[in-house]
C-alpha cells in the first residue's frame, strides 16, 4: 500500500506532519508491504488555485496513492479521495510521517468519520485552534462591520475553475478577504447567492515583474521544476504560493506575485450565515 503523509520541508520519514494539508510544503509517499516500510518518495504540493480543493486528490492518485494519512479535512476533499480509491485516515496522536506510518500499520489509525471532519476550507481544517469567532450567534440582518460572515464560493479566471469553498467565516470590515469580495458581500442576507467579476485592482493587485526572489536550493522541496508552485508564508501568517520561474544548480528563481495577479477574476457565491458578537 502507497501511504500519503502532507509534511513540511524537508520531507522524509522524520519529517513533522503538516496538519493543513491543503497547504502542505510536500507530501511524503511511503510504500508498506506486509508491515514492512519500503521505499520512501517525496513529491511538492502544488498551489491551491491549481485545482482549489480536489487539486491534492488529483496529485495523489496519479502519483499512485492509496492511502493518505491527514488530521482534518472537509467533506468535499474528503469525498474526493473515497471517489478516486484513496482511504483517508486520521493521524490520531502521530507528528510525523513515521508515526503516521507506524500508526497505519499498528491500527492506531482509523478510517476517517464525520468527527474528523470540519465545515471550513478544505485548507483550513487541519487546525483545531481555538474558535476566534465563539459565542458570535445568528442574526437576520444584512453583512456589516464587525459581523463574522460564513459563505461558500466558487472563483473563475479565463471561464476556468480555479478554486472553491464550502464554508468560509471572516469578519466583515477586517480585510480578511481580497477587498472586492468583501465590499461586493456587504448588505447581503444569509441565503443570498449573488455572482460579482473583479478586476485586478479589486482582487489580487497587478503583476509586478520585480517581485522575484532567488532562493538556495537546499531550501527548497526536492524534484521541483519550472512551472511548479511552492507554498511560503507571509509575515502574517497566510500561506502564499509562489512559482519556480527558473532553476540552475544551486538555486531557483521564484515569483511572488499570486499566481492570480493581473487577472480579472469571477466570484458566484452564496451567503450561509451572518453572525454578531453577543457582546
Amino acid at each position: 500500500m502507497l501511504i500519503a503523509i502532507p509534511c513540511d520541508a524537508p520531507g522524509g520519514l522524520d519529517a513533522p506532519i503538516s496538519d493543513h494539508f491543503g497547504h502542505s510544503n510536500m507530501f511524503t509517499l511511503v510504500q508498506v508491504d506486509n508491515d514492512q516500510v519500503g521505499e520512501v518518495k517525496i513529491i511538492p504540493n502544488q498551489a491551491h488555485s491549481q485545482g482549489g480543493c480536489m487539486g491534492p486528490v488529483m496529485l495523489l492518485k496519479d502519483n499512485g496513492a492509496q492511502a493518505l494519512v491527514a488530521g482534518g479535512m472537509g467533506m468535499r476533499p474528503l469525498s474526493g479521495f473515497q471517489q478516486v480509491g484513496i482511504t483517508v485516515y486520521h493521524k490520531a496522536d502521530a507528528t510525523t510521517v513515521r508515526e503516521a506510518v507506524e500508526g497505519i500499520i499498528a491500527g492506531t489509525c482509523r478510517e476517517f468519520d464525520q468527527q474528523h471532519t470540519c465545515g471550513g476550507h478544505e485548507g483550513g481544517c487541519g487546525h483545531h485552534h481555538e474558535d476566534p469567532f465563539e459565542g458570535y450567534v445568528t442574526v437576520e440582518g444584512p453583512v456589516e462591520k464587525d459581523r463574522v460572515v460564513r459563505f461558500s464560493y466558487e472563483l473563475f479566471a479565463s471561464d476556468e475553475l480555479v478554486d472553491t469553498a464550502e464554508d468560509i467565516r471572516y469578519l466583515q470590515g477586517e480585510s480578511q478577504i481580497i477587498p472586492g469580495l468583501e465590499q461586493a458581500i456587504e448588505g447581503h442576507v444569509a441565503g443570498d447567492s449573488f455572482e460579482v467579476t473583479l478586476t485586478p485592482e479589486q482582487g489580487y493587485g497587478d503583476r509586478d515583474e520585480s517581485k522575484t526572489v532567488e532562493v538556495a536550493i537546499e531550501r527548497l522541496p526536492p524534484g521541483l521544476k519550472a512551472g511548479d508552485t511552492v507554498q511560503a508564508q507571509s509575515p502574517d501568517g497566510r500561506a502564499m504560493p509562489l512559482t519556480v520561474l527558473s532553476m540552475s544548480d544551486t538555486s531557483a528563481t521564484l515569483d511572488t506575485n499570486h499566481p492570480l495577479a493581473g487577472k480579472t477574476i469571477h466570484f458566484k457565491v452564496k451567503v450561509l450565515e451572518v453572525l454578531t458578537s453577543p457582546k
